[in-house]
């Protein structure tokens, strides 16, 4: 600031508006160039099984369920997430999961996103069970089928329904070795069992899940809580387990911000080039010219330099 402010003192008031008008000419006209930015690219899949309606999350102080919570997560990962990267969709139910949107660049189609994310709920269920295990299996194989290969997000309370066998999870999941596909399993929900909404397919309120009206379990394996099946929460260990044999890494959803630092995570990173606008540049040089011009004393120093000329 004071090798600009010596500079300038050499030119008159007018010569340095005429400085800071051709700069801010120059900022219309530079092109964006590309330049190497770390970016991420995700798969976020969300389980939008039954067990996903309970509402054990507050926001501004109103109970809501763990996937409107969830999506509202990601909405604010998105904003924070550098252009550049890639984001897409995927939903869960049943023993599978679909892929409702191919990972797009997230600044050029920001809308767009924000739009199909806010449609992603309960009625695009297809089935009643909620096979977490073959779910995670699928998003894999999803992304494994995607020519850039991006990372996976998927958010779930872990519950399975009906509940795994003692040996089930190891004998699908030796299909993955080697895989390539790295991410994050989102733990949701609480650690109280709560009562499961009970929905028709057209999302109408049916009331909740009883014990005689969902398979229970005999045993404590793969997370299951025996007599207790109707009712729901975290399944934390269960879903620790997976993301250890998937080599997955493993986040609670515990505020609205915990997607967001997870998504950015410099071990996700994909460093390429995007381009870029350096038309700031031209103005925020143009903006020290007019505040050295503007600042008090400026105007009196020149008169007083005419004066002796």
């Amino acid at each position: 600031m004071k090798g600009a402010a010596r500079f300038l003192s050499t030119w008159d008031g007018s010569g340095t508006i005429a400085i800071a008008l051709a700069l801010l000419l120059l900022g219309l006209c530079v092109p964006t160039v590309q330049l190497p930015r770390g970016t991420f690219d995700y798969i976020v899949v969300f389980d939008i099984s039954q067990s996903m309606n309970v509402e054990d999350y507050k926001i501004d102080a109103a109970p809501v369920s763990r996937l409107v919570y969830a999506r509202n997560s990601v909405k604010r990962a998105l904003r924070a997430m550098p252009c550049g990267s890639r984001v897409g969709w995927g939903a869960f139910t049943g023993n599978r999961t679909l892929l409702l949107l191919a990972p797009v660049e997230t600044c050029a189609n920001y809308n767009d996103l924000l739009a199909s994310l806010d449609k992603i709920d309960g009625r695009m269920r297809w089935s009643n069970a909620s096979e977490v295990s073959k779910g995670v299996y699928w998003a894999v194989r999803a992304a494994q089928d995607v020519s850039s290969t991006p990372n996976i997000m998927f958010v779930s309370d872990g519950q399975e329904a009906p509940p795994l066998e003692s040996g089930q999870l190891t004998a699908m999941l030796d299909d993955l070795k080697g895989s390539r596909v790295r991410g994050w399993l989102v733990g949701a929900g609480g650690d109280e069992l709560m009562r499961i909404p009970k929905e028709d397919a057209a999302g109408t309120s049916r009331g909740f899940w009883h014990a005689d009206e969902v398979l229970q379990s005999e045993n404590t394996l793969e997370g299951a809580t025996p007599g207790l099946e109707h009712l729901s929460g975290l399944r934390e260990q269960h879903l620790q387990t997976l993301a250890q044999r998937l080599q997955l890494d493993y986040v609670r959803l515990t505020d609205q911000s915990s997607l967001s630092k997870a998504m950015r995570d410099s071990r996700f990173a994909r460093r390429r080039p995007v381009p870029t606008d350096l038309s700031w540049l031209a103005a925020a040089l143009a903006l020290v010219v007019l505040a050295v011009r503007f600042r008090p004393g400026f105007a009196s120093r020149h008169a007083q330099r005419r004066r002796l000329m």
